[in-house]
């Protein structure tokens, strides 16, 4: 009894120092939001701003256009985030619940684009978006994003703990497949199309490369692009960088707040059978 506990009390210790050092540098982010220009570049610097100001967020809230890359950003998140949940549950439907010749091989193939990065195909897919006059658009950063691996293996997992008498039962009843996918396939894996949601908004928002080569005005920054404005040639602006991240990361936290039951239900009824 007396080692359990003492296993326990080390565990607790062991992550409680490791979710220290996970926050901190988001704590310093932060406290460095609220200091004065003087204050970042003191030497030693202190953890915690000694005259706090509002200085940072006034600046890129007023002198930038910072709100609208905080829109742009919205619309390319939560177009991509309605596009992965679209397109991994429909191929995750398919591939859980239907037999057809090479289903195996297609879906190791569909894993194996995983391995790629995006700067890897990112000049074919330019020449792509090129030819079809989208650059500088919503569509043309939209794009590489319609669809994810992960989602659809993800999906795949969470349907297939559905049970099939259930599917069958509404086939006998005469419900169409689309029927049986948008009623009772979406219902049953509510859960886990929230975690992934929340998965696939997180990785548009912080998305930078893309919209880097894509955008060629200003009216069409993301808030990784409106961040980079700050890193001159010779300094970094400390203080409105970390104001505008601050900003950016709020989406984020509400929308993890919100639904943090559903996307733990959702991670942890998910199986990986096979």
């Amino acid at each position: 009894m007396f080692r359990e506990k003492g296993v326990r009390i080390a565990a607790w210790v062991v992550c409680s120092v490791l979710a220290c050092f996970a926050v901190a540098p988001f704590v310093w982010v932060i406290a460095t939001a609220f200091k004065t220009p003087a204050e970042i570049n003191l030497q030693p610097p202190d953890f915690l701003p000694a005259q706090p100001t509002l200085e940072n967020f006034h600046r890129i809230l007023h002198d930038e256009h910072f709100l609208r890359y905080i829109g742009n950003s919205l619309v390319i998140a939560l177009g991509s985030m309605v596009s992965i949940l679209f397109t991994s549950s429909l191929a995750g439907f398919v591939f859980a619940k239907y037999r057809f010749p090479l289903r195996g091989l297609l879906f190791l193939v569909i894993l194996a684009t995983a391995i790629i990065p995006l700067e890897a195909y990112m000049i074919p897919l330019y020449i792509m978006v090129f030819k079809a006059r989208m650059l500088n658009s919503y569509a043309a950063l939209i794009f590489p994003m319609v669809i994810m691996t992960f989602g659809v293996f993800f999906m795949r997992q969470v349907i297939m703990g559905i049970p099939d008498e259930l599917l069958e039962a509404a086939r006998i009843d005469g419900a169409s497949e689309f029927w049986i996918y948008s009623r009772i396939v979406l219902h049953l894996a509510k859960s886990g199309m929230m975690a992934l949601g929340v998965f696939a908004f997180s990785e548009a928002w912080a998305n930078f490369i893309w919209p880097l080569v894509i955008v060629s005005s200003k009216d069409m920054y993301t808030t990784e692009l409106g961040l980079a404005v700050y890193q001159r040639q010779f300094f970094t602006e400390y203080g409105p960088v970390s104001a505008g991240a601050v900003i950016s990361i709020v989406p984020m936290l509400l929308v993890f707040a919100l639904l943090r039951r559903h996307i733990m239900q959702g991670i942890a009824t998910t199986g990986l059978k096979g």
